[in-house]
């Protein structure tokens, strides 16, 4: 709401209109208000998000104004609101021609039209609405801006936004938006320039310093982030937002143990945070702290036990700690919760694998590998498993399968060329093991270790040779 309106809104007469308004809805009295009157009313429920209540009151004011066209821009608007931009358009084919200098007129079509997706009709329509309004233009050119915000079409909204600036270079409310689409455009240097800008008036704001802190985190630039944060923190000793984004920052530079010391601080003002916990959990497991991990993932089960990503987690600790059966029975219970989540379908065929319990990994790999064709992890683990078994001829069936989606993947083809080699196919063989090599040369351990005999034959011992970095 602007000043003006909420300045109008809150006044006594208007409070004194609008109870007089709402006395008539509730009785069965008539009461006449002019059109100005409904358009204040109207302005209120809208301002309100209160739409059904707006478009009642247009419909009254269109039965004591039939005539009125500051009533049907009403009701254009409410269309606009309300995602129908389509009824907005065709109502304003029946504004009369001696509208046409009206700059109202041309910023709702310009807003239909945003949301219709013509971009291009939209600027010129708010271009010729702008021409028409003379030198008060800044409450346009912000209404403008959202209407592109509001389709995620940030350039078009900064164009606008820019000449608001120039109107108002100290408006905070449009240095804040700057550096907002900067960002979102992937535009750093500009979103920083203009959060700066915002803070030279305001140095005490802790959304634009947590701001800030995003844009340097994304720019890798992780000390001024965790800066941009402390301050935002400083400002606001309860801004949680601000200690789990610091906690990240920590995260990607590696610094585990800051990490978790402020995802301790994070937790001291959003005590029962799952989320949180988790995150520590794989903190202690990036450094080893394997018990600490195994409690931080337990905790989150004691706040939520329909939690999947606790169980999820605490299956993984047990898992490399080497308590399979555990780690069954944990990644079995994330399933519960979470039965679409492949990568714990995966991980219980690690397990399961692990704990010599080979069908039951096969059908997990094999779930994977059906549920997406394209996650290769799935292929590689079933395959592989195959492999280990003997079951070669099992393997090239499911290996085709799987080049047909990953035909580019060195892994697939390194496989292929032991399966072939073991089925007496030299020659297939020999193709996939070049082509495999060529992409990655590492690959020859793999190679040795399913095919060790390789090394006795002096054609494949040749090819790998001609490889070798």
């Amino acid at each position: 709401m602007s000043e003006n309106r909420e300045q109008v809104f809150e006044n006594e007469e208007f409070q004194v209109l609008l109870r007089k308004y709402e006395d008539m809805r509730s009785g069965s009295q008539s009461i006449f208000f002019d059109v100005e009157e409904f358009e204040q009313i109207i302005d209120y429920y809208l301002d309100d998000f209160q739409y059904d209540e707006a478009r009642e009151a247009a419909d009254i004011g269109k039965k004591q104004h039939p005539a009125s066209v500051e009533i049907k821009y009403k009701f254009i608007h409410i269309y606009i609101e309300q995602g129908q931009p389509k009824k907005a358009l065709a109502l304003l084919e029946d504004i009369p021609v001696w509208e046409e200098n009206n700059p109202e007129r041309y910023f709702l079509k310009g807003t239909a039209l945003c949301l219709t997706g013509k971009l291009k009709e939209a600027e010129a329509q708010f271009d010729r609405g702008l021409e028409l309004s003379g030198d008060d233009t800044f409450e346009a050119l912000i209404n403008i801006s959202i209407a592109f915000e509001n389709v995620r079409h940030f350039e078009q909204a900064i164009k606008y936004l820019i000449q608001a600036y120039r109107q108002y270079p100290e408006n905070l409310s449009v240095l804040y938006d700057l550096g907002y689409f900067y960002d979102r455009l992937h535009r750093f240097d500009e979103s920083l320039k203009y959060y700066q800008l915002y803070l030279d008036l305001d140095p005490y704001s802790d959304n634009v310093w947590y701001n800030m802190g995003i844009v340097y985190h994304k720019l890798e630039q992780f000390e001024k982030a965790v800066e941009a944060y402390d301050f935002s923190i400083v400002i606001n000793p309860d801004y949680a937002s601000a200690y789990f984004n610091k906690a990240s920052v920590w995260v990607n530079a590696g610094n585990f143990d800051r990490a978790i010391d402020t995802y301790k601080e994070f937790l001291e003002v959003e005590s029962e945070s799952t989320q949180a916990y988790c995150y520590m959990g794989d903190c202690y497991e990036q450094m080893n702290r394997l018990d600490d991990a195994l409690d931080a993932f337990k905790k989150v089960i004691e706040l939520d036990n329909s939690d999947p990503e606790g169980w999820f987690g605490a299956g993984m600790i047990y898992h490399r700690l080497g308590s399979q059966q555990e780690a069954i029975t944990y990644i079995l219970k994330a399933i519960e919760f979470d039965n679409n989540n492949l990568d714990y379908w995966l991980n219980l065929g690690y397990a399961n694998e692990d704990a010599g319990l080979i069908e039951e990994a096969v059908k997990c790999y094999g779930y994977v590998t059906r549920a997406d064709a394209n996650d290769l992890d799935g292929w590689l683990a079933l395959t592989g498993l195959l492999m280990k078994e003997g079951h070669y001829k099992k393997a090239i069936d499911f290996l085709r399968e799987a080049f047909i989606h990953h035909a580019a993947d060195a892994g697939i083809k390194i496989k292929m060329a032991v399966c072939h080699l073991k089925m007496g196919k030299k020659e297939l063989s020999v193709k996939f093991l070049e082509e495999a090599l060529a992409a990655n040369s590492d690959l020859d351990s793999e190679f040795g270790y399913y095919f060790p005999e390789g090394k006795r034959d002096a054609d494949i011992e040749s090819i790998i040779q001609q490889f070798k970095k």
